[in-house]
């Protein structure tokens, strides 16, 4: 059967086969040449001796230390067939009863032969239904050609990639066409940031967003950061609800110790604030403090913020005894003058305190009738530093609590509690745990441009004694209050264009607020955003009667991620470019997005960790059968944790070393599913993605328009041009990886093509918008022809 499958079917000749070729240990059944040059050995068995091949898996192509080894006809056939391998210098062989083949990789380079691949056809009819995959592998022309190198090592050649932005002369230079920036950056500082500061109580009491009970469905629904997680479950986790009249259990709990505290309660009472990072924990403490608490004229607060701590764990007690004191001086000096006077006639520290100097403060407190209250914030901010500072503090915390008889609360991040909670550290504290919700964006964002737009309204001198900056608005008011007006009405779920606006705002950041606000400052400041283009559309559309300016979303989105450039790099951004390779590792452009749709496909796996945790030795064993670079993995993965797209159980974006598992975030999803698709995100990431064809570059370059300092008649048009090009170069990298790699589609790895359906979105996008400006393609390439 071999003689006939080989001399006509695969075309080699009598004179390139030589049979029972005698060596040190045995005899090689058929030795197969071209030239004087071997190119491999094949073991013959009977044909009745049938290899038992894994039924369970659909791939190709095995590892050969792994599955195909648990048959041990097949481990025993090939290791045979490698001995005589080594023995005649072949870097290939093939083990066949005639019917099966298994042709494999004898050698590798500087590691265990076992690591080796295999190609395996597992029937006759196997190889008819795929007999040019099986002529491409071991034709006597293809083989001659090194198809054994490149089919079955599959030895991945180095390609030499170039970064387009990189062989640009002109200066990347910042822009700065947004006039409007010094005169937004009093406002941007009094509203649109952390509202904690005593004088942003006003804004704090009226931008407020509340924790519902029943939130959005659309912004709630899949949010995995901001709900409490799995393993908060064993700790009775309670979610913060509020109400016109209050904060749900966390007021009932809190009154519940102010009563106690009148009593005669010998011991303090310590509370655990739980919150995804920028959901609002710190928000929420000074809006409760200052508008919720039910007798806030007895309660005595302070407030000690660990984000500015010294990172030395033996620093962290007398920080907060003179944060204390600090805070007492700015927030009771005024109440308390008396009680200040008396505490420096018995020779109270208040520059350098200890804990003496805290006892004394605290006790005249409390036999003045104060409920006294202590907030740590931010008490994990500094765990990275030393594994034992959070530790640390959560023991001093209970420690201060029992010995000042305080309602002490304590902020944590959601990883930060659950470091704890692994450590053990946790499990002598009886304290209850509340869990705070990001609010939605829309509704935050709203609030706070509805404030801007009444103090606009205001003098000059108001504005500058709320905001506490000089402002001279002059005639830029009129500007400022279109221009926020603009903002207001296009930022709404009920429109499609604001929906994607506002869906784009809350994905990529993850649910944290104060990266949100931090992308909308970004936009209101970015040279990118062309005000005089939105004020010139605005007026005119009032002055015809229409429905106003709508912010387009390719607007928000380049300034957002370009901010002040002129070109995107992925160094400076904070959006991730998905198409990005790092060939130190891979050739290929679409590791980041098999890796996402994997872990997507996958969400609702369930474990111990919560839903949609896949174990990364578990990737990585996909890989491995694929035989991609396990680095080229690890630094995927990686990479995609720090912009947010991927989480590890262990909560930390920087935690892959000591992770297990894996999942997806809302980000990724988002990602995923919407941003790669999406022609402006398309036509910002090409400009810093690695290219392996120098005339896909060379073309690119000649439709570069950031470095002009005005709009070209054919500037949407370049546009077009330049992110066509890109994706179907991307298209042609992904033809070619599955040519090389049949394999890929058997993988729930790898089986998925992104090309085909993104350059679908793109070509539907361009279209719609040569439409609305009375083109067609035809005449959009034709002129671009001319």
């Amino acid at each position: 059967m071999i003689d006939p499958i080989f001399k006509e079917c695969l075309g080699w000749k009598e004179e390139d086969i030589r049979r029972e070729t005698s060596v040190h240990k045995g005899f090689i059944d058929y030795s197969f040449s071209t030239g004087k040059v071997l190119r491999f050995i094949l073991e013959a068995k009977n044909e009745g001796e049938t290899f038992e091949i894994p039924k369970s898996l659909a791939s190709r192509y095995y590892k050969i230390r792994g599955t195909i080894s648990t048959d041990p006809k097949i481990k025993a056939a090939i290791e045979q067939a490698r001995d005589y391998c080594a023995n005649a210098g072949s870097t290939h062989g093939v083990v066949s009863n005639g019917r099966q083949y298994i042709i494999f990789e004898a050698f590798r380079h500087g590691s265990d032969w076992r690591d080796g691949r295999c190609v395996v056809f597992r029937s006759l009819e196997d190889v008819r239904q795929n007999f040019t995959l099986f002529w491409n592998i071991l034709g006597r022309e293809a083989v001659a050609a090194g198809s054994l190198r490149t089919r079955v090592s599959q030895e991945e050649s180095p390609l030499e990639f170039t970064v387009p932005r990189q062989e640009l002369h002109a200066e990347d230079s910042a822009l700065v066409r947004n006039d409007l920036g010094p005169t937004l950056q009093p406002f941007i500082n009094y509203i649109f940031g952390d509202l904690t500061d005593q004088s942003q109580l006003d804004v704090l009491k009226k931008c407020y967003v509340a924790q519902k009970q029943f939130a959005d469905a659309d912004v709630q629904i899949g949010r995995q950061f901001d709900h409490p997680p799995a393993f908060a479950t064993k700790y009775g986790v309670q979610r913060v609800f509020e109400s016109t009249v209050g904060t749900g259990s966390f007021q009932t709990y809190y009154e519940k110790c102010e009563e106690l505290l009148r009593s005669t309660s010998r011991r303090g009472y310590l509370t655990i604030l739980m919150g995804g990072i920028g959901c609002g924990k710190t928000t929420f403490i000074h809006h409760f403090y200052n508008f919720v608490v039910r007798d806030r004229e007895e309660t005595v607060w302070f407030y000690v913020d660990f984000s500015k701590a010294p990172p030395e764990s033996k620093e962290i007690e007398g920080y907060i005894y003179k944060s204390v004191f600090q805070d007492f001086e700015n927030r009771y000096r005024d109440k308390y003058g008396k009680l200040k006077q008396e505490l420096t006639n018995i020779g109270v520290q208040s520059s350098d305190p200890g804990r003496k100097d805290l006892v004394v403060l605290l006790s005249l407190l409390m036999h003045s009738g104060c409920i006294l209250s202590l907030v740590l914030d931010n008490a994990d901010q500094h765990s990275y530093v030393s594994p034992e500072y959070q530790e640390r503090v959560l023991l001093i915390a209970r420690n201060l609590t029992d010995s000042l008889k305080t309602i002490t609360i304590l902020t944590l991040r959601e990883e930060s509690f659950f470091k704890s909670t692994m450590s053990g550290v946790l499990d002598a504290f009886v304290a209850p745990v509340f869990h705070v919700s990001s609010p939605p964006f829309e509704e935050l964002i709203r609030h706070r441009i509805d404030y801007v737009l009444e103090l606009l309204k205001k003098p000059d001198p108001e504005i500058e004694a709320a905001t506490g900056s000089p402002i001279s608005l002059e005639s830029k008011r009129d500007t400022l209050l279109i221009f926020f007006e603009i903002i207001k009405n296009s930022l709404r779920r009920s429109r499609v264009v604001g929906k994607d606006i506002l869906e784009f705002l809350d994905e990529i950041s993850g649910g944290d607020m104060r990266v949100a606000l931090h992308f909308f400052r970004t936009f209101l400041t970015s040279g990118n955003t062309d005000l005089n283009e939105m004020l010139e559309i605005e007026l005119r559309e009032r002055r015809d009667g229409g429905i106003g300016y709508q912010l387009p979303f390719h607007h928000v989105i380049r300034s957002i991620i370009l901010e002040n450039s002129r070109l995107y790099s992925s160094g400076r951004s904070r959006i991730m470019n998905l198409f990005s390779v790092n060939p130190q590792y891979t050739n290929s452009h679409f590791i980041h997005l098999a890796i996402l749709n994997y872990l997507r496909n996958r969400l609702a796996y369930d474990t111990r960790h919560g839903r949609g945790y896949v174990e990364i030795d578990r990737i990585m064993n996909e890989a491995e059968e694929l035989s991609i670079n396990e680095a080229a993995m690890s630094d995927s993965i990686k990479k995609m944790a720090a912009f947010g797209l991927v989480q590890f159980e262990n909560q930390s974006k920087e935690g892959y070393d000591r992770a297990t598992y894996v999942r997806i975030t809302n980000m990724g999803t988002y990602y995923l599913g919407k941003l790669i698709h999406t022609f402006p995100y398309l036509d910002l990431v090409w400009m810093d993605t690695p290219i392996s064809d120098a005339s896909t570059v060379k073309f690119l370059l000649q439709y570069v328009v950031e470095l002009v300092p005005y709009k070209t008649p054919q500037y949407l048009e370049d546009k077009f041009a330049r992110t066509e090009l890109f994706l179907n170069y991307l298209y042609e990298m992904e033809k070619s990886m599955f040519a090389n790699n049949p394999e890929f589609k058997h993988s729930d790895l790898t089986s998925r093509e992104f090309m085909p359906q993104i350059l679908e979105h793109f070509n539907k996008d361009r279209d719609a918008i040569l439409k609305s400006r009375g083109k067609t393609v035809k005449t959009w390439r034709s002129s671009r022809t001319n």
